[in-house]
């Protein structure tokens, strides 16, 4: 039983690799919005990390060519995963019904939607008024009480 569930999670793991080095996109014309806006939240998120990690670099004193170099290439590769993830079936499916379910939501109206914020907003300041009125006033009785 246990040398089927290792098969199992080696076979997963080799079809994941395989999909990294594959060039044909799956479904290509299905989900392109969300697909392509995970696309970029993904890279978005690399370069963030590879920019810190080049200002890191400097600071630890290396090369410029390693403050540089380094980061490049790791925006270069995390850019193709993130393009071949996109395009795991079971991921690109998952997306492709994302965005065909945020289809059939209901958006609502301007004029609800500055209702709704305005409600938000009014009981969100009333709760940081009630907090606020709270602790001032825990504040001064434990003061009396010289326990603060």
């Amino acid at each position: 039983m246990l040398q089927v569930a290792s098969n199992r999670k080696n076979s997963g793991v080799n079809a994941l690799f395989q999909e990294l080095f594959r060039t044909t996109l799956y479904k290509r014309n299905q989900g392109r919005v969300v697909r392509q806006g995970t696309f970029a939240a993904i890279v978005v998120i690399v370069v963030f990390g590879a920019w810190r990690l080049g200002l890191t670099a400097g600071m630890w004193g290396l090369a410029l060519e390693w403050q540089l170099g380094l980061p490049a290439v790791l925006i270069a590769a995390g850019a193709w995963i993130a393009f071949r993830l996109i395009n795991v079936p079971e991921v690109a499916d998952f997306l492709i019904s994302v965005e065909a379910e945020m289809r059939k939501v209901s958006w609502p109206k301007r004029s609800e939607l500055i209702r709704g914020c305005v409600v938000v907003l009014v009981v969100i300041f009333s709760l940081a008024l009630i907090l606020t009125v709270y602790d001032l006033f825990w504040r001064s009785f434990f003061g009396w009480l010289n326990i603060y």
